[in-house]
């Protein structure tokens, strides 16, 4: 279990981490561009020293998922097309109250790479992972209905249109369906991740939904970017499966209720406070 909360403390301060942090929770209001002079001083708010930011700037840009651009002479960072449509799209996975849906069945990937296109296969299943996915047999891959789009964009970002067939589905025997999913994901260890994130950020949420007065700007900031940095990845570890197949005490609901007393008491003043640094430095 500590591990769990080692991760998690890890994630948050990880230079990259946060840096797509600031980009998917403050950038895109500005236009998805921020000079580098204001996102090294967003970046020294959250404990991140000149010399790591440039550094993990360089990685993201050979990843592709940033891109260098002056603009009025300032150099700065924006958005690739594709990094924009991710934060798009995860908008609901993460920043929208995630509740048990209603079960609407299954959501299928079946596909057949050779042998001779390995590297294209693992990516494909890195990517579906990601999403929540889980691998039922060979090259067939299920997850909530509700995940479809998710399974779209990945199968369009890899170009893959071709190999990949998609099926709806309801899961009519033999094992009982909440024993197959038992065996599709691992509850207990996404439970876990859920549990450490509510231990390590609980008091964070009870000191706010006890608090009276407006939070310190730059403070709202430095919380709340640490703390959605650390959630971001939960909501894709967890499929989003629906209630009758969840344990009753499922830590998920905890976890989400830490989540957002948090995101409503801090996520306006960091929104504003990010926009000033980054109007003055730009």
């Amino acid at each position: 279990m500590g591990g769990e909360t080692d991760d998690l403390a890890a994630r948050a301060t990880r230079p990259q981490s946060l840096i797509i942090t600031i980009y998917g929770a403050y950038s895109r209001p500005l236009g998805g561009w921020v000079s580098v002079a204001a996102l090294l001083n967003l970046l020294g708010v959250v404990g991140v020293d000149e010399a790591a930011g440039r550094g993990a700037l360089s990685r993201l840009k050979r990843r592709g998922i940033l891109l260098a651009e002056r603009r009025e002479g300032a150099a700065g960072y924006a958005l690739a097309d594709g990094t924009r449509r991710s934060f798009d799209l995860g908008d609901a996975r993460v920043l929208e109250r995630r509740t048990p849906p209603p079960d609407r069945g299954w959501v299928l990937a079946a596909f057949s790479i050779p042998e001779a296109s390995r590297d294209v296969r693992y990516r494909l299943r890195s990517r579906l992972a990601r999403v929540g996915f889980s691998q039922v047999s060979g090259g067939l891959w299920i997850a909530p209905r509700q995940l479809e789009p998710d399974l779209r964009n990945v199968v369009a970002s890899l170009g893959l249109e071709a190999l990949v067939d998609i099926f709806t589905a309801e899961h009519t025997g033999f094992t009982d369906t909440s024993q197959a999913v038992a065996q599709w994901w691992d509850l207990a260890t996404i439970g876990e991740t859920y549990t450490a994130f509510a231990r390590e950020y609980g008091p964070l949420a009870a000191s706010l939904a006890r608090r009276k007065t407006a939070p310190d700007a730059q403070k709202a900031f430095e919380d709340y970017t640490r703390v959605l940095t650390a959630w971001r990845p939960i909501p894709y570890v967890d499929p989003g499966l629906s209630a009758h197949h969840l344990p009753k005490s499922w830590p998920g609901y905890r976890a989400t209720e830490v989540f957002f007393t948090i995101h409503d008491a801090l996520a306006r003043t960091a929104m504003a406070y990010a926009r000033e640094v980054a109007q003055q430095q730009s």
